[in-house]
Parts: C-alpha cells; structure tokens; sequence
C-alpha cells in the first residue's frame, strides 16, 4: 500500500494518468490500495469507473471540512468517471466510532430523515445530477441495510471480517486503552459500511470508495471484503483531512461549525471564512478550491507575510463561495465587507451574528450577550480602551444604552448587529 507520491515517483518514466497526477499535485489525494492497478484503471477507461463515497447525515447540513471531497467528486466527474453518494440513512442511526470518550449522540429517526432531506437538497447544488452518461446516482443506505435478516447477515459476512484487526484500529484502541465504554452498535459500523462498498460492487458495478483519511480503515475492510467474496479487485482512496497550517481541522468558528447550508451560516460569514484564514493555508487552499494552474499558484508562496497575499485571499474566498453558493452576489458581499471593515475591496473581519437586545439594554450588557465581551468586567475594560464603538462612533460611558438597531464593534475586526425590540 502506498502513498500518492510513492506511486507517482514510482511510475516516472511509464505513462500515468493525467488525472491522478493532476489530482495528487493539487492535494486531494492521500493514501489508494492497490496503487498500480488504479493508476492503469484510470489510464484504459476512465469513463467507465463508477466510485461512491458516503455521508453520514448527523446534522442538518455538510460543513466546510466536506468540501475538499465534494470538489474531488466534482473533478473526477468532470474527468468523465461517475459517482454514487451513499446517505448514510441507516448508518447514520449508529455511529462510526470516534476518538472521543463517548459514542456519538444517537439521533431520532424523524431527525435523521430531515437531516437527509436538507443535505440531499444542497448536494443537488454541488454535484451533477441529471441524464448524462456520468450523471452522479443518489442512494440511501437504510434501502437495503434494513431488509437485511440478522442472522442471515451474520453466517454469511460474519467470517470475512477479523475482530483481530479490528481491535487493532487506532479509534477502537485508543478507547479500550482508556477503558472507557464501546458499544457493540458501534462496533458494527464497520461491517455495515463494508457490506455498502459490496452491495454497490455487485449491483453498480462500483469498483471504488472514496473517503476521508479518518475513514481509511473502514474502506479497507470493504476492499478485502470484496476480495473475499467475488476475487475481484476493488479500491479505496482517501483524501486528507481538511487542516491548517497548525494541524488543526478547517471549518470551526467562534459560532462552531462553517455550514454549507446558507440559512445555518450565511453567505457573508462564509466568505469571510474563507477570507480570513492564514497566509500561510492560502497556497494549499487555493490549489484545492480554485481554478488557478499550479504555477501561478506558486508564485502566492511568495506573497505569504506581505499585504498583497490580501489580493489572494479574496480570489480563495470568492472561488469557494461561488462553488458552494452559486447564485450568491459576490460583489455586494465585498462591498458589504469594506462598508464594515475598510481596507478597500475585500475588507475583512468577524460578524458575530445578529441579536436581539431590548431597547434600553446597558452597553457592558449588550457587549456581553452579544459575545464580543466574555464577562462584565472584560466589557468595561474594552470600553476604557476606546474599543467599542456603535454604527462607529466611540463608546466612553459604561451607562450608555442601545436604543436603536445599530452595528456594536469590538475593536477594528469583531462586530455584531443589533436589533432592537421593545418586547
């Protein structure tokens, strides 16, 4: 089993395809099986492979750190390979094992179905459906996993899988070292997820799953349990997690979670992500998210640490914004964001959120239910160092109220709007 790069170095002087080297050059990819044979899949027919990649629906929307395996489905339609997204209807009601002390919350089942609703609805605006020949293919999990019979399921796929290698998996042994509990439901995440890369191997003729790098294992067990059952070759290909330059996951605010759904963050604030992030994660970025060649992208390195690295920036969070939100109004965000935070187009800075405060509200509370503020204490300290300001006129007098709807700020890049009631 080898890395992109070791199969890629390996293959320097034979003919290769131009879409995994484009692919691996511009980070997408992180670890395949069964490298070679891939690399000549892709190379003789590439049209003709079909490859699926799940999504669990554990919330009402995809977040920012789905987005690097979107785009990968997008280019590798675009190639002319087709895809299946799997919702994971019925492994959603279980849970793959985490790293965390506890299992994962288990949902009601009317949530998972809205869940579903509202995920397959924005995937419609990600990922080409339609007529074509690569048309992507929509499938719920929960439409075969549920008619299947229990011990039936068991005598027949149970002896395929090693409870040896399962053990030995860094999720399930890291909680066992802890002693701290793992649930049998838990532990038959792997197996069900296994059993949907051989159901879609033999009903789609589905020779590949893509996933996250934290899914690898897993995609391994559905690679050898392919294996096992037919003696024909299957593959898995995982794509890095979507990280910093600190190692850090991508896509967490001060408000938690980037959405992708524009009603749970809206359109400003995902731009503004995307224009706030550190020099240093724009190159990386910018490879992954726009349609910048390679050269140009690096001659940004040498802009990391200057102001003209602003200028690409805005190019990042403008190319990721009209991916995710095609019909959205870029202009007017950028305008939006100098009317607010200056510094010309493309001016940035944190949008709390909107609130609402009653009229009459005292400014060291407004500045604390707000969030701007962490207490009552740290309010009247910005407010002693000339910090706050309302609609941009500086706040001195810890008495002042909020009376009208107006724009509180904190500073030259934290702000929440403010709307009044007298309720």
């Amino acid at each position: 089993m080898l890395s992109p790069d070791e199969w890629l170095g390996m293959r320097s002087n034979k003919s290769r395809s131009d879409i995994l080297k484009n692919l691996s050059d511009r980070g997408f990819l992180y670890q395949i099986t069964n490298a070679e044979s891939f690399d000549n899949l892709i190379c003789s027919n590439a049209k003709e492979v079909v490859f699926y990649i799940g999504c669990d629906p554990t919330a009402p929307s995809l977040h920012a750190g789905h987005l690097l395996w979107v785009k990968l489905v997008n280019e590798l339609q675009k190639a002319g390979l087709r895809p299946i997204i799997v919702i994971g209807g019925a492994t959603g009601k279980i849970g793959d094992p985490t790293w965390k002390d506890q299992q994962r919350t288990m949902l009601e089942l009317d949530v998972i179905e809205r869940n579903i609703s509202m995920i397959t609805a924005k995937l419609r605006t990600l990922i080409k459906f339609g007529d074509e020949s690569n048309a992507a293919i929509l499938l719920n999990n929960d439409d075969w996993i549920s008619k299947l019979n229990y011990m039936d399921f068991l005598r027949e796929y149970g002896p395929s899988f090693s409870v040896n290698k399962m053990l030995a998996l860094d999720s399930i042994s890291a909680r066992l070292e802890r002693q701290q509990h793992l649930s049998f439901l838990e532990f038959s995440y792997m197996l069900i997820q296994a059993y949907d890369f051989l159901y879609l191997f033999e009903n789609y003729d589905c020779k590949v799953q893509l996933g996250g790098a934290d899914q690898w294992a897993n995609m391994i067990f559905g690679v050898d349990l392919i294996r096992r059952r037919t003696g024909k070759l299957a593959y898995g290909v995982s794509t890095p997690l979507l990280t910093n330059s600190r190692g850090l996951k991508m896509g967490k605010t001060e408000k938690g979670a980037v959405w992708l759904d524009e009603n749970l963050t809206s359109t400003f604030e995902f731009w503004q992500y995307w224009r706030n992030v550190d020099d240093a994660d724009v190159p990386r970025l910018l490879k992954l998210f726009s349609d910048m060649s390679l050269n140009e992208i690096g001659k940004c390195e040498g802009l990391i640490g200057t102001a003209d690295i602003n200028d690409m920036k805005v190019l990042l969070a403008d190319s990721v914004t009209s991916f995710v939100h095609p019909t959205a109004d870029i202009q007017s965000i950028k305008s939006m964001a100098n009317s607010l935070f200056g510094g010309g187009e493309g001016g940035h800075g944190q949008v709390v959120d909107t609130f609402v405060l009653k009229r009459g509200t005292k400014i060291c509370n407004a500045l604390h239910d707000t969030k701007l503020a962490i207490s009552l204490t740290a309010a009247k300290r910005l407010i002693d160092g000339h910090g706050v300001k309302i609609d941009g006129a500086v706040i001195e007098d810890y008495e002042a109220s909020i009376m009208e709807n107006c724009l509180l700020s904190v500073g030259r890049k934290k702000f929440a709007r403010v709307e009044v009631t007298d309720d």
